[in-house]
């Protein structure tokens, strides 16, 4: 991933999480269920963010055989 998609991903990331704590105070189901389908979705673009990490670390410098070289 591009540094403009990490950044974007962790923005959209911070915005839902902080969307789902605003949300989980909601006294109605409904309210409740949005909470947590965006706690969900923010902890899913954390996720994706370490393993584009993981990957890069283990693909190691740009070279023979690394990703992008």
């Amino acid at each position: 991933m591009n540094q403009e998609t990490i950044d974007r991903l962790d923005t959209i990331g911070q915005q839902l999480h902080d969307r789902a704590l605003a949300l989980s105070q909601s006294q109605s189901q409904e309210g409740q269920d949005h909470a947590l389908m965006m706690s969900a979705l923010a902890t899913l673009a954390t996720a994706v963010r370490t393993l584009d990490d993981n990957v890069t670390r283990l693909d190691g410098p740009k070279g023979i055989g690394a990703a992008g070289s």
